[in-house]
C-alpha cells in the first residue's frame, strides 16, 4: 500500500477515504483501545461540549456522526508532525448548513492515542472548501 503522508505508521491516504465515505468500522480500526477522543465547539465560551474515553465510547460516537446525511471532505494537506497529523475535514448538511472540523491526531505505533476536534460552524470558508472538494470528485 502507498502511504500519502504518515505519522509514525498510521497512512493518513487510508484515513483520508474512511473520513470521506463516512465509514465508522474503518475509522474505529485506527484508534488504540483506550485512545481519547476531544470535541470543542469553537462558538462556546469553555469550548468544551464534550470528550470521549476508549474504543467502545469512541465507536458510538462515530457510528451516529456516521449516520449522519452529510457530504464530508478533507481539504487542504494535512501537517505532519513528530508523532502527530493536524487536518481540516468540512461537513456540508443536505439543508446547505456547513461545519468544519480542525483535527489534531496524536499517532503512537501507527494508531490514533488522542484527537482533539474542535468545530466551527457555518464558515464562508467551509462553504467554498467544501464546493471545491465536491468538484474535484466529480
Amino acid at each position: 500500500m502507498i502511504e500519502e503522508g504518515t505519522a509514525g505508521t498510521l497512512d493518513f491516504g487510508v484515513l483520508r477515504g474512511a473520513i470521506e465515505r463516512r465509514d465508522p468500522d474503518a475509522l474505529l480500526g485506527f484508534y488504540e483501545e483506550d485512545a481519547g477522543l476531544r470535541i470543542e465547539h469553537a462558538s462556546l465560551p469553555d469550548g468544551l461540549a464534550f470528550e470521549l474515553r476508549g474504543r467502545a465510547q469512541i465507536q458510538r460516537y462515530l457510528q451516529a456522526v456516521c449516520d449522519q446525511q452529510m457530504t464530508c471532505a478533507v481539504v487542504g494537506e494535512p501537517v505532519f508532525g513528530e508523532g502527530s497529523v493536524e487536518f481540516v475535514e468540512v461537513c456540508e448538511y443536505p439543508d446547505g448548513a456547513r461545519i468544519s472540523v480542525s483535527t489534531t491526531l496524536e499517532i503512537r505505533k501507527g494508531r490514533i492515542s488522542r484527537q482533539l476536534d474542535v468545530v466551527k460552524r457555518g464558515s464562508e470558508d467551509a462553504s467554498r472548501e467544501v464546493s471545491a472538494e465536491s468538484t474535484r470528485e466529480r
